[in-house]
């Protein structure tokens, strides 16, 4: 017999990709739902080296086939969880109290419930009921005149004959499901993958595409075997009158088999000539039911999973990759929910919004799904704000003007209110250049950050605050945005040296005696030197108003954001100058902003 070339590697179809495996490495390629190639491998150790036991003939096959279920039940579940749960409904009230009650993965219970009835099926299929229908039969055929062991081969060639043909019939109705068709082209993938490389050839698209997708060592071609050594092993079985006795006997036998028809597999895989394609053709023929002509993405997935195995046999330090997986919108909002406290609960959507980075309500409509490292965020936030935090602490992120920017519990959180003073200082620039202007009490940046980004680049922009730590978030989120700031530590104006076209400010205009009455959110994690304005709330702004004009120039202009009633208080701090006041959307409105203009 003439052997031929016959790799190691076998493989799998999988939703949406393939599972090739070597001797101790194991590599599933998928397509996600965006169109990507994703990897998962793993490292293991072959049964046969677990143990010398599982190296001896027959032995080994049933092994390895159980090995072999094992491994493709958990490939099968791990693939199918890249796509999340794409059913867009809630879980009833059962399945919510099974997974309050009992602690436990609905999926998983799911799927595992799913196990048991695929295999208590299969032995209902191929094993009871063929048993039971030659029973049947043969209680209407007269064997009485027949030898002893003619008395046992027709009813057992029966029984086999009907075994095959549930088979087929099973292939080809499950064969018109759409999910299965594209399985079985990619098992025609696999084929074709392996055969390019038994055959020396280069793995493209191109030499994958022009073998054929039938396999010598496919699975299908092995059940084809199971059935012929079976149908041999059970003529020499004496038939017993008891269905349930035949049964037990070839359940019993099963292993026997499998061992069996895995050394014939392997045998005959490495040889190529006319005795042997006639043993192999039944099962090649079937293969043509299981197998189809993939298109080229899908053989794009195979070698990419056989290559990664090639890479990691070669290379023992290569680590193993995961995949990312996916979970439904409407089961991210369920699970976010359930962390989030009931007074919190219309911030779940804010919370996924960080975890994916996204701005705007409308962007965020168009999300379906969320990958793994998605939800990861998203349970980190939701626990911090759980604990009282505010979701802009516990994202570390927060928009202002349409910036992105760090925040954290040494800088104030920008609010929506200070918009309305940036808007002024954006409107008396328009399209001037050369201008510098001074945003005092930076803290995050902010303010600075949103002037720099909408005003022409040749104006110069300064920030200053007290703090050490809220400079290195401002120039932080300077660099992130590629802004070019100057940033001074300076108490008020101590270290600035002006002077300035515009100078704007926030500055904290609490009372002290109003901090212990502020929302918890705000009075147990926003920096209290940006909050406390001292007993009247008006401290900085007496010290801007008693200051200010030495830095600033002829013609000059000051915007100041002030708190809620106390318009009247800082206006009398500039009733000598000319001063404008900016009212916010309420009804009726609230002064937000002065503007104070210097005489030219």
């Amino acid at each position: 017999m003439a052997k031929k070339n016959c790799t190691h590697i076998g493989g799998q179809a999988v939703l949406e990709g393939v599972m090739m495996r070597g001797k101790g490495v194991m590599a599933t390629a998928v397509r996600d739902p965006h169109g990507e190639i994703q990897l998962d491998t793993e490292r293991f150790t072959p049964p046969s080296e677990k143990n010398a036991f599982f190296k001896i003939p027959i032995i080994r096959g049933v092994v390895n086939f159980f090995s072999s279920m094992a491994i493709g039940m958990k490939t099968l579940t791990k693939t199918a969880e890249v796509y999340g749960d794409d059913v867009d409904e809630a879980p009833s009230k059962f399945e919510k109290w099974l997974a309050k009650t009992f602690k436990v993965d609905i999926m998983q219970v799911a799927i595992g419930i799913g196990v048991a009835l695929g295999i208590l099926f299969a032995v209902g299929l191929f094993v009871v009921a063929p048993v039971y229908i030659t029973k049947l039969i043969f209680k209407y055929i007269d064997l009485s005149g027949q030898t002893a062991f003619l008395q046992s081969f027709y009813p057992n060639l029966t029984a086999g004959l009907l075994k095959l043909f549930m088979f087929i019939m099973y292939v080809l109705i499950i064969g018109q499901i759409k999910d299965i068709k594209r399985l079985f082209r990619y098992h025609g993938a696999e084929h074709k993958t392996i055969s390019a490389y038994e055959k020396g050839l280069p793995l493209t698209v191109e030499n994958v595409q022009k073998q054929k997708t039938v396999h010598d060592r496919c699975g299908t071609t092995f059940i084809i075997i199971v059935f012929t050594i079976s149908l041999l092993i059970f003529s020499f079985v004496k038939w017993h009158p008891l269905a349930i006795v035949n049964t037990l006997i070839r359940l019993a036998l099963l292993p026997v088999i499998m061992g069996v028809s895995y050394e014939a597999l392997k045998f005959f895989a490495k040889f190529d000539n006319w005795f042997v394609k006639i043993i192999k053709a039944p099962g090649l023929l079937m293969q043509k039911l299981t197998t189809k002509e993939p298109d080229d993405k899908m053989v794009e997935v195979a070698i990419a999973a056989f290559n990664r195995v090639l890479e990691m046999e070669a290379n023992p330090e290569l680590k193993d990759e995961k995949f990312s997986l996916f979970t439904s919108i409407t089961k991210a909002r369920l699970e976010i929910e359930k962390i989030m406290p009931e007074e919190r609960k219309h911030e779940v959507d804010l919370v996924l919004m960080d975890a994916c980075e996204i701005s705007t309500k409308s962007e965020f409509s168009l999300v379906t799904r969320l990958d793994d490292k998605q939800m990861t965020r998203a349970k980190e936030i939701a626990n911090k704000c759980k604990d009282g935090m505010p979701i802009q602490y516990a994202s570390n992120i927060a928009y202002f003007y349409g910036l992105k920017l760090y925040v954290d519990e040494n800088v104030l959180i920008p609010r929506f209110d200070t918009e309305f003073a940036v808007e002024q200082v954006i409107k008396i620039v328009g399209d001037e250049k050369g201008l510098r202007i001074l945003d005092l009490c930076t803290g995050s940046g902010a303010i600075a950050l949103a002037i720099k980004s909408n005003i022409d680049p040749s104006n110069i922009v300064v920030a200053s605050d007290v703090s050490e730590k809220a400079l290195e978030i401002a120039s932080k989120n300077a660099s992130a945005l590629n802004q070019n700031i100057e940033f001074i530590q300076s108490d008020g104006f101590d270290n600035i040296e002006g002077p300035f076209d515009i100078i704007i400010s926030n500055p904290p205009y609490v009372k002290s005696s109003d901090i212990k009455t502020l929302d918890k959110m705000v009075k147990d994690y926003e920096p209290l030197s940006a909050l406390d304005g001292g007993q009247t709330g008006l401290d900085f702004y007496n010290k801007i108003a008693s200051q200010y004009q030495d830095y600033l120039t002829k013609g000059g202009v000051l915007i100041l954001e002030i708190g809620i009633g106390q318009l009247a208080d800082v206006k009398a701090m500039f009733e000598d100058k000319k001063v404008e006041v900016v009212y916010d959307y309420n009804n009726p409105p609230v002064a937000r902003v002065l503007i104070i203009k210097s005489k030219p």
